[in-house]
């Protein structure tokens, strides 16, 4: 039996989520995006070198001094583009949330059968929780609602990303759907275990990809069999 993690954080998960008969996953190359501007490039640059620190060194040694150090710019570069710290995180949630929600618009699932849809939505969001930015993003919003002072509310961010993935979820099984609240349970119980079992694994590799994928077979069975029971 696999085990059920309870975690507060909700990941960003999107729109436009729909089965088809196409390619798993979008082929990069395909995409033409116009160059960034001057100002666009060096905000990207920024906002990764804090990424990066953070989960380098963790959120309260990330200091913005490191980060500017790290990013190859004076503190007075990060105040121009970010005002202050708070504005810095606040735009290194948008950006993994930005970056999240266009990794699944350029997804599409296989086959109409539930559960296949259901185990390609599973390595779909596998390889999202297992990249550091959700870890990243779990640091900025625990530590960020300690702060009183902190103008970063992230029990909005929470909210705004749980309405995210409710409706990316009724979008996806929206013509198997029949019980609303075994639909829910469900939902919560991928969400949950899926991110349980990457907080197993980050940042130490300690489980086989092998093991990984039996327990990612049984949750895919679990799921279609909350969602078709009746």
């Amino acid at each position: 039996m696999l085990p059920i993690y309870i975690h507060c954080f909700i990941v960003a998960t999107i729109l436009q989520f729909k089965p088809c008969h196409a390619h798993l996953f979008a082929d990069p190359a395909m995409t033409n995006s116009p160059k960034p501007s001057k100002r666009e490039a060096t905000r990207k640059k920024v906002i990764l070198a804090a990424i990066d620190c953070i989960y380098r060194d963790g959120f309260h040694a990330a200091h913005t001094n490191r980060i500017a150090e790290e990013a190859g710019y004076s503190w007075g570069v990060l105040q121009y583009h970010f005002g202050d710290k708070d504005g810095l995180l606040q735009a290194v949630i948008d950006y993994i949330f930005d970056d999240f929600t266009n990794t699944l618009e350029n997804t599409t699932l296989q086959g109409d059968g539930l559960q296949p849809r259901v185990r390609q939505l599973i390595d779909v969001l596998w390889k999202l929780f297992s990249r550091k930015e959700y870890r990243v993003s779990i640091a900025i919003l625990r530590n960020a609602g300690k702060d009183e002072s902190s103008s970063i509310n992230g029990q909005k961010q929470l909210t705004r990303w749980a309405r995210r993935t409710s409706q990316l979820w009724h979008e996806l099984f929206e013509d198997t759907i029949q019980e609303p609240q075994q639909s829910d349970t469900a939902r919560h119980l991928l969400f949950a275990t899926l991110r349980g079992m990457v907080d197993e694994i980050n940042p130490r590799n300690v489980k086989t990809k092998k093991a990984v994928k039996l327990e990612c077979d049984a949750l895919s069975e679990a799921i279609t069999y909350l969602l078709t029971r009746n």
